[in-house]
């Protein structure tokens, strides 16, 4: 369990002001100012004394961060602080290395074992565990702190963009040979002939955020605003300025092992409850819903609501004074057998203890539920929608109910999906179907009052509609097909639509006589409809990134959080931006530039490998949707919206693009690559990995444990195999032959068309880092990297690599020309010659778990876990056991599980800082 709030009373120093931000402002609890007070007499008395005042040169950009830097050197770490203050070194140290700072051989990080060193009962042997992890914390500011000043007083020290002088470059080929998978080839080796970039420069970025679907919201003059981060979880601030009144926080941990919080804040009389989302299933930390104090901000206590995972990208939640309300479903990834599916159940608990009263089966669903005052309504994938009383507790002989009549006050069946809320008045319920239709309902007995049909329903939108807004006599609904609908709610006549630029997803808000509602790409309306016609007041284009949280309007203010996590305040009467706010802890540098402080927990959203074909980049992304963006200029073509994240390539064959998805539904999808449109779907569960198709036949890992060979033309299944746990990755096709790597630790190999188990091989299983084949071998990463007899499954060789590299190897190899180029999860690449078993050349800086690719014109390129620069470097290395790089270009943030496709001369590449960039 991830611990939570720090115990700010226990900590021996001034240092747990946890509750502070600064961005456009600095407003301090006046416990803050008394500490500051405090600390600065205590630093005049030590000068009076002759002693050395707690100072440092620059600020970390972090507060939080300076404060324990000043606190260091006055208070020691000891049992009471160590794992706040090492899991804020380790904050800052990833802060650093965005701006480029050169950590490797200069800082050694530092690993908490906390669960270790509180199960030492000998308090002796406690005390020594605590002191050796305490030097490591202090000397690392030390070191973190010299760093700082070096890339400020010395910026040469810190990584830059290196650009090659163009004279002296020879242009690329720019050939029209695909990229269809994930690593270019059906071999996995990351080269196919194609050339890659050579300049150096971004051609154009196309954003790509998360599906950020938590709302602002307003209690008289603050604003709550959900974060995801590792620190920072939750944020209250003045609705009039931006600034920062409070904020809850969690001990920071790693990025896999720390819940998420993102759902809407529910405000209650004394708590704000928050649920969290995350990795692991119902083995991991993520699955509470946090009570944290009104006041205080400190998290009060959890109660148990089941594991979302992190690809899901909201964690839905309501609640009143009497009633917790969410969705539910058994999820254990790493079990054996696996469980994973959608939300499948809605719980009900009683606020106040978290005592089950009602467990309703409804069939999955992708909606948040509403909560009347005892009342529930949730709609579902299968077009139902159900009322059910939460007040009524479940038959002692049954801890779960199936929706049917005798459990539930009234049910309806509408025409296709319901995978938005519902919105209900006094007297009706009203909500959108993917079938292009509004419904109207009696409240009471759920019968049909009216209904409303778009003229062209959008088949290629998971959720067609917004949350309906009920104003007055009005319903206000966005669509898919770009319109704003305005109806008439007693009878359902459309009053007016107003055509926007893109889908609309977010809730519309709405006064007596004006209505605002964003369009997903970010165009922010203001319709006056008092009169006959409606006439636009202005539009804005707001922030870069898309719109899927609804809007917040208070008075004349305007709040609307986007996808790459910024909350914006808008003058609802001109348009113009009162303050923005970073939800995720941050700086920026003078260029605009932001450098996080928090990381976002929970997982690696940004996975996706994109691919090209027919002058098209098709990129799958954690806010669901699959898009095509044309390849010269960046442009969307189409996008295909899916019920989760997409964190495999999709895979084009034929002019189509097979993609699957994991945290939503369980459907594995073939469209036309052309125009996006859906020729065929099959359940075989979530899927993580990249597909692979040769022959007419479709390989796809199963989450479930399962893989599957699916026909190309109509997905008929043609054969399955279950392995012991669950297959995340690639498969690799060589001939008649389709290799996986599962959980299990085993490599299978089938026959391709039978399905026939013709070996499995120990050590082969495989995670971010896939088995690769050529010349008859395998060549496997884990722990070390070892080669095999791709007929016999004989190990053939096994490099010696102790006292080279740094951690395991988690990236899948490339292979060209007699080398391996192979990436470390410490973030190195290495050159391995496959006839010496000798490494040619090592580099420290790059590389992580994002694999390398090499371009026919001599350049590995790749990306970095640990900054946000993406290398070309020489293929061939240098002299000095090195390699030199032949240009440097700084992304937007790191990379996570991404790797480049190589594709008329330019290298397209997805950053987790929300961007696909084109590279040239």
């Amino acid at each position: 369990m991830v611990s939570l709030i720090y115990n700010k009373k226990s900590y021996k120093s001034i240092s747990m002001t946890a509750n502070i931000q600064i961005f456009s402002g600095r407003l301090f609890r006046k416990t803050f100012r008394f500490l500051l007070v405090f600390t600065f007499l205590i630093g005049a008395q030590q000068i009076i004394n002759g002693q050395n005042a707690p100072t440092f040169r620059h600020s970390s950009g972090d507060d939080e961060i300076d404060q324990i830097r000043a606190d260091i050197k006055l208070y020691p770490t000891d049992e009471s602080n160590y794992e706040y203050r090492g899991s804020m070194l380790r904050l800052w140290e990833l802060a650093l290395q965005q701006q480029g700072a050169i950590v490797s051989g200069r800082y050694k990080p530092v690993y908490i074992n906390t669960s270790y060193i509180e199960s030492i009962q000998n308090k002796k042997q406690r005390d020594l565990a605590v002191a050796r992890v305490a030097k490591q914390i202090e000397e690392g500011y030390l070191v973190l702190d010299s760093l700082q000043n070096e890339i400020i007083e010395e910026p040469s020290t810190a990584l830059t963009q290196l650009t090659p002088d163009p004279e002296y470059l020879v242009p690329p080929v720019k050939n029209e040979k695909s990229w269809p998978n994930y690593q270019g080839t059906l071999s996995n080796v990351g080269f196919n002939g194609n050339d890659g970039p050579v300049y150096g420069r971004t051609a154009w970025k196309f954003p790509v955020g998360l599906a950020w679907e938590s709302r602002p919201v307003i209690d008289g003059n603050k604003v709550y605003l959900a974060s995801p981060g590792l620190h920072n979880i939750l944020f209250t601030l003045d609705i009039h300025t931006g600034d920062v009144i409070n904020s809850a926080t969690q001990i920071p941990g790693g990025t896999y092992s720390t819940p998420a919080y993102a759902s809407t804040p529910v405000v209650l009389k004394d708590h704000i409850l928050l649920r969290e989302m995350g990795s692991r299933g119902h083995t991991g930390n993520a699955k509470e819903v946090a009570y944290i104090n009104k006041n205080t901000l400190e998290v009060e206590k959890q109660i148990f609501a089941g594991h979302i995972d992190y690809r899901t990208g909201y964690a839905p939640l309501a609640a009143n004074e009497k009633y917790i309300v969410y969705p539910f479903s058994d999820n254990h990834i790493e079990g054996i057998p696996v469980e994973a599916q959608a939300f499948s159940h809605i719980i009900c608990k009683d606020t106040r203890t978290g005592e089950l009263i009602r467990d309703v089966h409804v069939g999955h669903t992708f909606a948040e539920p509403l909560l009347g005052d005892d009342m529930v309504f949730i709609g579902t994938r299968s077009g139902y929608v159900y009322c059910f009383d939460a007040s009524k507790k479940d038959s002692e002989h049954s801890r779960v109910v199936m929706a049917r009549d005798l459990e539930v006050t009234w049910q309806f069946k509408a025409g296709d999906a319901v995978n938005r809320k519902v919105t209900a008045d006094a007297n009706q319920v009203y909500f959108g179907a993917n079938d292009g239709t509004v419904y109207c309902l009696n409240k009471e007995t759920g019968s049909l009052i009216w209904k409303y049909t778009v003229e062209n329903p959008v088949t290629e939108a998971f959720r067609h509609f917004s949350t309906p807004l009920v104003s007055g006599n009005k319903i206000f609904i966005g669509s898919a097909d770009n319109n704003l609908y305005c109806l008439d709610a007693s009878n359902g006549e459309l009053i007016f639509k107003y055509e926007s630029s893109d889908w609309i997803r977010a809730c519309p808000v709405a006064t007596e006589t004006n209505v605002y509602f964003a369009s997903i790409n970010g165009d922010l309306y203001n319709i006056d409809y008092s009169g006959k016609k409606p006439k636009e007041i202005w539009t804005k284009r707001i922030g870069n990134h898309w719109v899927y949280a609804d809007l917040a309007l208070s008075d004349d203010k305007l709040i609307l959080n986007n996808s790459d996590l910024y909350s914006y305040c808008i003058d609802a009467e001109n348009g113009d931006l009162l303050w923005r706010f970073s939800i995720i802890k941050s700086f920026h540098q003078e260029d605009g530039y932001r450098v996080l402080t928090d990381q976002i927990a929970g997982g690696g959203y940004y996975q996706s490998k994109p691919t090209a074909a027919d002058g098209k980049i098709f990129i799958g992304t954690p806010s669901r949707f699959v898009y095509a963006v044309n390849a010269e200029t960046g442009k969307e073509i189409w996008k295909y919206e899916l019920g989760a994240a997409i964190s495999g390539a999709p895979v084009f064959d034929n002019h189509k693009i097979y993609i699957g998805q994991q945290g939503g539904e369980d459907d594995f999808y073939c469209l036309d690559a052309n125009t996006g449109k859906m020729i065929w779907k099959q359940n075989v569960g979530w899927v993580w990995g990249s597909a692979a198709v040769s022959d007419g036949l479709v390989f796809v890992p199963g989450i479930d444990g399962y893989v599957n060979c699916l026909d190309a033309d109509n997905g008929n299944i043609r054969w399955r195999f279950r392995t012991d746990k669950s297959v995340c990755s690639e498969p690799l096709i060589i001939g008649e032959h389709v290799y996986f790597g599962s959980w299990d630790s085993f490599l299978y190999k089938f026959e391709k068309k039978t399905g026939k188990l013709v070996w499995r091989l120990p050590r082969g299983g495989s995670d971010s880092g896939v088995a690769i084949g050529f010349d008859g071998k395998l060549i496997i990463p884990h722990a070390g990297m070892s080669c095999f007899d791709q007929e016999t499954a004989e190990l053939l060789w096994e490099p010696d690599l102790a006292g080279r590299i740094q951690g395991s190897l988690n990236g899948t190899p490339a292979y060209h020309d007699g080398q391996l180029f192979i990436s470390t999860w410490a973030g190195q690449l290495f050159a391995l010659d496959t006839n010496t078993k000798q490494i040619n050349w090592l580099l420290d800086g790059v590389a992580g778990i994002t694999a390398a690719v090499v371009g026919n014109n001599g350049y590995v390129y790749c990306g970095a876990r640990y900054n946000p620069f993406f290398y070309a470097l020489n293929e061939k290395g240098n002299d000095e056991g090195s390699t030199d790089t032949l240009f440097r270009i700084r992304l937007a943030n790191a990379l996570l599980e991404s790797t480049p496709a190589l594709y008329r001369g330019r290298a397209y590449i997805l950053s987790s800082g929300g961007y696909l960039y084109a590279i040239e």
